[in-house]
């Protein structure tokens, strides 16, 4: 999967480069809303849903020297999908937004790297007690005659212990 971040169109994001990642963050919510469009012999089918987190249980600990992510517990959601006008509901369990291990972070960008995969965030709000991270990801399934392309907005707010 590609991993594309775009900046906030508000350019009065509150992150803050003042403000140190350090400690525990627990998570609160977790949003999601995205499209998945699909083309086929000159048709074309786009499919939009949102989601609805639900057991948000876990927590993510900022540690330094090595500068390290754990992460601990997961969150599920109730995915809402609606295509030509029809809905449908699934409930995808044991979730997680970011992986456990090496992070860097330059401005307002967040990076964490496991096992050789990367993942870019972008620190929406960062304050003594609150974070708030923000993900666009984009990928582009071609075969043959068929286009699948996927985007997924996603943001993510925790509590600062």
């Amino acid at each position: 999967m590609v991993l594309t971040v775009c900046s906030n169109d508000d350019n009065s994001s509150s992150a803050s480069v003042n403000v140190d990642i350090l400690g525990i963050c627990i998570g609160q919510a977790v949003d999601y809303t995205g499209s998945m469009t699909t083309i086929q012999a000159g048709e074309t089918f786009v499919a939009n849903f949102i989601d609805q987190a639900y057991d948000v249980d876990y927590t993510l600990i900022f540690s330094e020297d090595p500068n390290e992510v754990v992460l601990d517990g997961a969150y599920s959601i109730e995915l809402v999908t609606t295509t030509l006008g029809q809905t449908q509901t699934d409930n995808i369990e044991n979730l997680e937004f970011l992986s456990s291990g090496r992070w860097s972070r330059a401005g307002d960008e967040l990076t964490v790297v496991n096992d050789g995969q990367t993942s870019v965030t972008t620190i929406i709000e960062l304050t003594d007690t609150s974070l708030k991270l923000s993900t666009v990801q984009t990928q582009d399934l071609s075969q043959e005659c068929v286009t699948i392309v996927f985007m997924v907005d996603s943001e993510v707010t925790y509590t600062r212990m």
